[in-house]
């Protein structure tokens, strides 16, 4: 099977054969030859070598546009396609939210954290947007979207003339002695605050107790600091799309 994950950064195309990951490729989102990419990549002889276990493609997307030349593409190489929603998943998961507002990649991570963690867990996805997951009773409650890392840095940056770009690391120090290390603390110790008290208002609003998952590309970043115990998975998302094509289709 081949999942495709189009986030509004990254496009994440993974290959499963034996039901294990086998290959992981990432573009960006705003290249504009996603489709040479996917010629170079899947060819038949490529797709013959990969052994793949299901010929389906899985997609979840937030980019509509690109939604099209990625069916076209695999269509052509007689692949069934799943672009993933809340109206045409398997439904053996509630979701309680309004239909058509939650995105695919975060059904996919509610489908992976179940099969894997099990009844009650919170899903943090640090993307563009760093996202909270609510599962309780195997039931996706709802969520919560706080702006991503990177995208609060550049609105600070690109709004005050005399602050520049920094790296996001983790300072030694919360008070800083120069602009730099001032910056670098406010986003670290600030971002790690936020997720500290996102997840201690909703384990208290929920009464539960669940596991802490982090996924997406910044969350090795913060994890360390996390106050809870928390199980890294960088390809949460995939393996829900995987999950999901499966139960659809094989």
């Amino acid at each position: 099977m081949i999942v495709v994950d189009v986030g509004n950064t990254n496009i994440v195309i993974g290959v499963y054969s034996g039901k294990k990951i086998y290959k992981v490729n990432r573009f960006n989102t705003k290249d504009n030859n996603i489709s040479q990419s996917l010629k170079a990549l899947f060819n038949h002889l490529n797709i013959s070598k990969y052994n793949l276990d299901y010929k389906i493609c899985t997609i979840s997307s937030v980019v509509p546009d690109i939604d099209q030349k990625i069916i076209i593409f695999f269509r052509s190489l007689n692949f069934k396609i799943l672009n993933v929603k809340i109206s045409n998943i398997p439904q053996n998961i509630k979701f309680d939210y309004k239909t058509g507002q939650l995105g695919s990649d975060r059904i996919a991570n509610t489908y992976s954290a179940i099969e894997k963690y099990g009844s009650n867990s919170i899903v943090i996805d640090f993307g563009t947007a760093t996202t909270f997951d609510v599962i309780k009773n195997k039931i996706y409650e709802g969520g919560i979207i706080a702006p991503g890392i990177n995208i609060s840095h550049e609105a600070l940056v690109n709004n005050a003339s005399k602050l520049n770009k920094i790296s996001i690391e983790r300072t030694k120090s919360i008070v800083g002695k120069n602009t730099k290390s001032s910056m670098q603390s406010g986003f670290y110790w600030g971002y790690i605050s936020l997720v500290n008290g996102i997840i201690d208002k909703i384990i208290i609003q929920k009464k539960f107790k669940p596991t802490i998952i982090l996924t997406g590309g910044l969350a090795n970043v913060f994890k360390k600091e996390i106050a809870f115990k928390t199980y890294y998975e960088p390809y949460l998302t995939l393996q829900g799309l995987y999950l999901i094509g499966q139960t659809k289709y094989a």
